[in-house]
């Protein structure tokens, strides 16, 4: 379940109203990742998949790239040199989020003003 809290610290003793300890919302590394199966199925029928600041060394959700479809345009936007095999056929964006967002935007849209 997910509850609300106030403030965005959360500490050790702080529970949720049926007795367990609250913590973050995320996925922690170990864990298994909740809709990946949903995820899988969504990225099968892209025509567009954009990776956005990750290394892709993470699975079992780097493992993504290996669903999406050939005719799928494919964009990776860090600021880092990732590694990622040719076939993959990534559009590289060497950029922050921020700042490769906006490249993507204008790219996919051919508004380059």
């Amino acid at each position: 379940m997910i509850f609300d809290i106030v403030g965005w610290q959360l500490n050790m003793g702080e529970k949720c109203p049926l007795g367990s300890q609250l913590r973050p919302h995320i996925v922690w590394f170990g864990e298994a990742v909740p809709m990946m199966e949903d995820a899988i199925e969504t990225v099968k029928t892209a025509d567009v998949f954009v990776v956005v600041g990750t290394g892709l060394q993470v699975y079992p959700a780097a493992s993504l790239i290996d669903y999406i479809p050939e005719h799928a345009t494919r964009y990776l936007i860090d600021p880092n040199n990732v590694f990622v095999p040719k076939y993959y056929r990534f559009n590289f964006i060497k950029a922050k989020a921020s700042e490769g967002v906006q490249i993507l935007v204008k790219d996919i849209t051919g508004n380059n003003t």
